[in-house]
């Protein structure tokens, strides 16, 4: 099989129309990290929050959710799911414009619009990097690492899972269902996070003029606050805000700080008149 091509019967991308904006507000794509879905998003849905109101909100299912196409990480360049789900959009609504990306996926988005796979066909109008990895130099990698990044890897997982499932699941059973997740991403999956962690040093942040709101979890263990400060530290137009009491998962976590946060970085971006007028019609985008 042709490692671009998806497994017949499985569709790589699902978009889904989550809000219609009740004011001129901006298009948003929503993007969910590695064994994730967007069910990561739903707290900041139920109950509508208020400052989010006026923004019509998508939100994508991509090939490394749980249910995806088992072999999405052949494909040598993550990256151009993100294009493709960008496209898909466009075609289907019109062009998004803010994207939010969650750990993962907020790697790929920096490699689409600053790294090796950079394309010039999609114009946003901000991002939204949600737990993002980033180490500014080579040297900021060691051999621990390697030996220590798939502990906190599992440990991700794991806390994923506790977050999602609140009170519904036995703890003890939390480590299993995280080694499981894990297994699913194998070593094509995990081989595709750490190659393009490792070329995050080389990404051409401070050529991105586009404003930037970046999130993070104080008590993030993985994707620390530390490496999100120096990513802000080299984006001219980048904020950054961390979250007390949260994670991994700030989204999940602390949904009405998290949905105050992004609805205060939405009213800065504009949106033009004639636009704003179309979005009051429901959208053909497929509902999952």
């Amino acid at each position: 099989m042709n490692p671009t091509s998806p497994p017949v019967g499985i569709r790589p991308v699902l978009l889904q129309q989550r809000t219609v904006g009740d004011g001129p507000g901006p298009r948003v794509l929503l993007l969910h990290g590695m064994a994730d879905s967007s069910t990561v998003w739903g707290r900041l849905f139920a109950p509508r929050r208020a400052a989010l109101c006026r923004a019509e909100i998508h939100t994508a299912e991509l090939p490394w959710r749980g249910t995806g196409p088992p072999d999405w990480a052949h494909r040598p360049e993550s990256a151009s799911w993100l294009a493709e789900a960008l496209d898909e959009l466009a075609d289907a609504v019109g062009p998004a414009d803010v994207v939010v990306a969650h750990s993962f996926s907020a790697m790929l988005l920096l490699d689409l619009v600053c790294g090796a796979s950079a394309r010039t066909g999609h114009r946003l109008k901000g991002m939204v990097l949600v737990s993002p990895f980033f180490r500014p130099r080579p040297q900021d990698f060691g051999w621990d690492t390697m030996t220590g990044l798939p502990e906190k890897f599992v440990s991700t997982m794991e806390e994923g899972i506790r977050v999602a499932a609140g009170h519904r699941s036995k703890p003890e059973l939390h480590r299993a269902l995280a080694e499981r997740l894990c297994e699913t991403i194998g070593p094509y999956g995990w081989s595709r996070f750490f190659e393009l962690y490792l070329r995050t040093p080389w990404l051409r942040t401070r050529q991105v003029q586009t404003p930037v709101l970046v999130v993070s979890g104080a008590q993030d263990r993985i994707a620390v606050t530390g490496e999100a400060q120096a990513l802000v530290a080299r984006m001219p137009a980048a904020t950054l805000h961390t979250i007390e009491d949260a994670g991994h998962f700030p989204m999940a976590e602390q949904p009405a700080r998290f949905a105050d946060v992004l609805g205060g970085f939405l009213r800065r971006i504009p949106v033009t008149p004639e636009t704003a007028g179309e979005r009051h019609r429901p959208t053909p985008v497929e509902r999952i």
